[in-house]
């Protein structure tokens, strides 16, 4: 196995972790790991990164990801946006009315358009800015919602792996990655 397929095998567990998480501050630290690593791979790969780099969802992952790495203030521990992101109402003639949403963890869009946030990575890099500005500019939402980012490069990353010969089928399937050892 290689250090590419390593990496997107840990992002696939980060983003199964970050779907059952009910904590908002689990889910960031996932969300912080999980870009992270695909920035490892990107780092570890060079055919990877220059791949990621023409593509413009993985580009923006990367771009976010330097974001959210070099200006922690912005971005501290405990600090979250969320948003309804399903509802249900219910009622019937023998039963009360019953109304429920489901939070997710999401980035607010004027967040990464706020002019010191776009100056300080425009100082860092001139072409991370380019690709974050013309990221926003196709988001029709006022929000993100980061659980639906890692999905979709999730599998822009498994297919990139498997496009390349970089994907062991059998490791899906048969748990021989451990050894059960006892002390005598």
């Amino acid at each position: 196995m290689t250090n590419t397929e390593t990496c997107m095998r840990e992002m696939r567990h980060i983003v199964a972790l970050f779907s059952k998480s009910n904590g908002f501050d689990e889910q960031w630290i996932l969300f912080k790991a999980y870009l992270n690593t695909a920035h490892s791979l990107s780092d570890n790969d060079s055919v990877a990164k220059e791949n990621f780099h023409q593509n413009e969802l993985m580009n923006f992952a990367l771009v976010l990801r330097n974001i959210l790495h070099h200006q922690p203030a912005k971005w501290h521990f405990g600090k979250h946006d969320v948003q309804p992101t399903s509802m249900s109402f219910s009622f019937s003639q023998n039963t009360k009315a019953t109304f429920s949403a489901e939070l997710s963890l999401v980035i607010q869009k004027n967040t990464l358009e706020e002019q010191e946030l776009q100056q300080i990575l425009g100082g860092n890099s001139k072409k991370q800015l380019a690709t974050l500005c013309a990221s926003l500019e196709k988001i029709n939402s006022h929000v993100i919602i980061v659980l639906s980012l890692m999905q979709e490069v999730q599998k822009y990353v498994e297919q990139y792996c498997k496009s390349k010969g970089q994907y062991t089928e059998r490791f899906d399937n048969e748990p021989n990655g451990y050894t059960l050892i006892q002390n005598a």
